[in-house]
């Protein structure tokens, strides 16, 4: 069971909103910055030695009431969806704005709290370490509004990995304020080579995963989207010179 739990913190909201639910709605949500949501995960073995996670999420139906939480019956959830196993995950905080063009299914209610199923994914390994790229289909986009910070990872070879959510359940003293020095923090762990940055947006950023995105998590549990600054994103617009009126 604590390979299954490494694996489903590994995978958390990365794979929210997955375009291969045939039944899935498209839409957008909006406000999420530092907003609060939960996971359920259920994994099934339906074709050995692959297992397949099915992921479930609280985003844009409730903040995961913490009452609801702490009464959920993971053996009770386990046995409805006739899984493997019931793991929960969370509960996690955005660092986005808004997922755009995401995908979910209908909102259903496990072991009393109300989700979607957002996704299922397909693995050998159910024990990822951190910092090990993961790669699952998605076609969202993570918007960063203007004034808000990015905090980013890159590794040795210059690629750049974006924090998208955060959680305190391996440090209780985390919060969206207190993110600039994140990798001070000993349960970090950063590799050797690696390097942690953090910028305050002057423009609104989108990150695009245009059917397959490449993801991580770190040693305290957050989350990373693989990424690349835009085209002239930091190229200062050119000012128009005034025509002089005769």
């Amino acid at each position: 069971m604590k390979k299954f739990i490494a694996f489903l913190v590994a995978a958390t909201a990365v794979i929210a909103l997955a375009p291969q639910l045939a039944s899935a709605k498209t839409g957008t949500l909006t406000g999420l910055y530092n907003t609060r949501y939960c996971e359920i995960f259920t994994v099934t073995r339906p074709d050995p030695p692959n297992y397949q996670v099915d992921v479930y999420n609280t985003v844009g139906l409730n903040d995961c009431p913490a009452d609801q939480w702490a009464a959920v019956d993971f053996d009770e959830v386990k046995a409805q969806a006739g899984s493997l196993a019931a793991v929960a995950n969370g509960p996690r905080r955005w660092l986005i704005d808004t997922i755009a063009g995401g995908k979910a299914g209908d909102p259903l209610t496990l072991g009393g709290l109300e989700v979607r199923h957002v996704g299922v994914l397909s693995v050998p390994s159910l024990s990822p370490d951190p910092y090990t790229e993961l790669k699952i289909a998605r076609t969202t986009t993570w918007v960063y509004n203007r004034g808000r910070k990015i905090h980013w990872i890159v590794s040795p070879q210059g690629r750049k990995y974006a924090l998208q959510a955060y959680t305190t359940n391996f440090d209780k003293t985390l919060r969206a304020n207190n993110l600039d020095r994140m990798d001070k923090n000993p349960g970090m762990a950063l590799p050797d080579g690696w390097k942690y940055r953090t910028i305050r947006l002057k423009k609104q950023l989108r990150l695009k995963a245009p059917g397959i995105a490449t993801i991580m998590r770190d040693g305290l549990g957050g989350t990373y989207q693989k990424f690349k600054w835009p085209k002239n994103f930091f190229k200062k617009p050119v000012k128009k010179k005034k025509t002089k009126r005769h």
